[in-house]
């Protein structure tokens, strides 16, 4: 297991893996008050994860030690981190084999110095990263129309078509089709109905189109 934590396009490999991982999921909920029934709590989406872990950052006395992977100096990580989370940077945390792979924010970071290694103690706590999108009056009602319009079938081709006055085949063609030179199409389908010039169509024709 690796961790990884990506900001303003430098990674982050901690040097020791914390002992435990803990990761926080919930659901937003909101509750509701009934005359004679009393409160209920009722769904309201779901909350960002959190993912708290404590571990060491290994002083230089130990940067050859078998459980370091990747040493660094304490004082340039704590650092790093403390700048991300001072400025809210939005880090990428990747924990290899789990299904941890996501855009956070650092929401806590404690340190401590102690020991004769010149160890770092720390804790740390990352929010998952959500984007918002916030929409006029205007643009919810035209994103709500588009997916309606997205969502409604289209309509379909008409089997039939009645001759109007001054109507011509290729007329016909080009409207219902869409295409004009589908016209011999038209002609053929209905060469009985209209003769053998298909230059005469006469208002009241009942044509099939296919």
């Amino acid at each position: 297991m690796e961790f990884y934590i990506t900001g303003k396009n430098t990674k982050l490999h901690l040097p020791m893996n914390p002992e435990q991982l803990q990761v926080m999921t919930s659901s937003k909920l909101f509750s509701v008050s009934i005359i004679d029934l009393g409160d209920f709590l009722m769904p309201r989406g779901i909350a960002p994860a959190t993912i708290r872990w404590e571990g060491i950052f290994p002083g230089a006395s130990r940067r050859n030690s078998i459980y370091v992977v990747d040493w660094q100096d304490p004082k340039a990580i704590v650092g790093l981190i403390s700048g991300w989370r001072r400025e809210n940077v939005k880090v990428h945390l990747l924990i290899t084999e789990t299904p941890i792979n996501m855009d956070c924010y650092i929401q806590e970071f404690d340190h401590t110095w102690k020991g004769g290694h010149g160890d770092c103690y720390y804790s740390i706590s990352l929010v998952e990263a959500r984007n918002l999108v916030v929409m006029t009056e205007k643009e919810k009602s035209t994103s709500a129309q588009a997916k309606t319009s997205a969502q409604r079938p289209a309509p379909s081709t008409p089997k039939t078509y009645t001759v109007k006055q001054g109507d011509t085949l290729w007329g016909i063609a080009k409207k219902i089709l869409g295409d004009g030179a589908k016209w011999k199409t038209l002609y053929e389908l209905n060469k009985a109905v209209i003769g053998p010039d298909p230059n005469k169509i006469k208002p009241g024709q009942v044509l099939k189109l296919g």
